[in-house]
């Protein structure tokens, strides 16, 4: 193998080990598993009827994530995605405004449900980001 080659390879391996964060791997309920990539993922909504936290894709697809999923686990995994009440975590990328305590996110996401913002978590997202 010439330094060329040896180049590529080492060029290919650290675009892919780059994009190792932004990749996640979720077990849906159902226990299959789902890779999904960051910017494919609107925000997580807890529902209280199944007891469950679901994942909005941009494709409009809902995941169902597993029953030990709880918001705290969702928040580590990555630093882009920021809760903003009891129900909701968004990917922070695709945050537009916040009008009247709801989020606007941007396109494929602009028309989703309301996703309302509660004082406290207000209050953490101005602290963590000043200028908001």
């Amino acid at each position: 193998m010439d330094n060329k080659e040896t180049h590529t390879e080492h060029c290919n391996h650290t675009i892919v080990e780059k994009n190792q964060e932004n990749i996640f791997l979720y077990t849906t309920i159902t226990g299959n598993l789902q890779l999904v990539h960051l910017e494919e993922i609107g925000y997580f909504r807890y529902n209280s009827k199944s007891k469950l936290w679901e994942v909005v894709l941009y494709n409009k697809h809902t995941l169902l994530l597993k029953r030990n999923t709880n918001s705290q686990k969702i928040l580590n995994l990555h630093p882009c995605l920021v809760q903003i009440s009891q129900s909701y975590i968004i990917n922070i990328t695709y945050l537009s405004s916040i009008e009247d305590n709801n989020c606007l996110l941007l396109s494929p996401f602009s028309n989703s449900e309301t996703l309302q913002v509660s004082k406290t978590f207000l209050k953490k997202l101005k602290e963590r980001y000043p200028c908001l």
